[in-house]
């Protein structure tokens, strides 16, 4: 049971999709059927067989990929709050709050974590640099399905993994 419990652990590890940490999975074992020969049971047979099967599982379950969200709070001159809402929008945010005080406009959103590299250097230059703004982690979210293929592919190709998206039958022999 150390073994099987061993491999369902490897495979949580780094799930099949991009190898990062799987969350909010229920795993049911329901039968397991182990060679009558000690030789065949130890640790270099059972753990990858149960990593294949949960990964394999996994795949077959629709799983999704979670990305890091920030929320943004861009406080602008009125005559900049366009180029800031550009900027939030054009990085897959969503603007969904704009206060006005005074001459000063306070546009709030958020955008992924991913999107925001390269923010502070476009801020500025999109507002003549006369935008504060603060970031503040907000979560995580789903990445759209629409991204999903080129979001695990960039992150496989990063980790050097086999860049095509894996399938059941990668893992099942």
């Amino acid at each position: 049971m150390e073994l099987i419990l061993e491999g369902l652990h490897e495979a949580l590890d780094g799930g099949p999709l991009a190898d990062e940490k799987v969350q909010n999975v229920k795993i049911r074992l329901v039968d397991v059927k182990l060679h009558e020969d000690a030789i065949h049971r130890g640790p270099a047979q059972v753990i990858p067989a149960v990593r294949a099967a949960v990964k394999a599982g996994i795949l077959m379950a629709n799983d999704a990929l979670l990305e890091p969200m920030q929320k943004i709070q861009i406080t602008v001159p009125t005559d900049q709050m366009g180029n800031a809402t550009s900027q939030i929008q054009g990085r897959r945010g969503q603007v969904y709050d704009i206060t006005s005080e005074g001459d000063t406009v306070t546009v709030a959103g958020k955008a992924p974590v991913a999107e925001l590299f390269g923010f502070a250097g476009d801020i500025r230059s999109a507002t003549e640099g006369r935008a504060m703004w603060s970031t503040e982690f907000a979560g995580f979210e789903l990445v759209p399905a629409s991204m999903l293929k080129e979001v695990v592919t960039g992150i496989r190709k990063r980790k050097g993994l086999k860049e095509q998206m894996p399938t059941p039958a990668d893992y099942l022999a």
